[in-house]
């Protein structure tokens, strides 16, 4: 069974979080490759791949992300709802977090080959899942749609958002401009003409 499961908080005595290699509980943990630190720098990583509940900080710009949550700093990230670990690997080296990567967050440091091997399995098994919250397009009456805002403005009595989505895009008509660019949203309401949609609702997902 492939659970991520790790001791990894060390303040004041011992903290059980279930958040690494579940191996870990199966042998002794290698010391010589082990390391806890507070210091620590994703972009010291080569090649870098991360998998987060919540990204708080910004990821290396070739990172391959996958989070549970949407946020800021994960635009291009792929969600999994299964991505309930934190941690990040490279070529050589991989950091375990004791809980969000976030500025100031402990990370066990290692360079033990089998445990970034461990990491790297679990990372593509969450990477090639696809999201489960899908965006619902009928060719018209009511729509649900879950995407990337690209753009926002000005088009005829008010404006246009240009928002992408995994099978194209489509136009949201606002009667007043949004500053959303960038930013993930899901949107209700109804086709007035594809590919436009009169808005019931706009939710911002990060």
């Amino acid at each position: 069974m492939d659970i991520i499961s790790f001791i990894a908080g060390l303040v004041v005595g011992i903290v059980a979080v279930s958040i690494a290699v579940e191996f870990a509980w199966r042998k002794s943990f290698p010391e010589k490759t082990c390391k806890l630190v507070k210091n620590w720098n994703l972009n010291e990583l080569r090649s870098p791949s991360i998998v987060a509940e919540r990204l708080e900080v910004a990821p290396p710009s070739e990172a391959k992300v996958v989070v549970a949550t949407p946020t800021p700093h994960a635009k291009n990230a792929r969600e999994n709802p299964d991505a309930v670990h934190n941690f990040a690997f490279g070529l050589n080296k991989a950091y375990i977090f004791a809980g969000k990567i976030r500025d100031g967050q402990i990370a066990v440091v290692t360079g033990d080959e089998d445990i970034i091997k461990e990491l790297k399995e679990k990372f593509y098994e969450l990477w090639r899942k696809k999201e489960e919250i899908k965006s619902f397009i009928p060719s018209e009456g009511k729509v649900r749609i879950r995407g990337i805002v690209r753009a926002v403005f000005p088009y005829r009595d008010g404006y246009l958002m240009r928002v992408s989505y995994e099978k194209g895009v489509v136009g949201v008509l606002l009667k007043e401009r949004m500053d959303v660019e960038g930013r993930r949203v899901e949107i209700e309401g109804e086709f007035t003409e594809y590919p436009f949609i009169k808005p019931s609702n706009i939710t911002l997902l990060d």
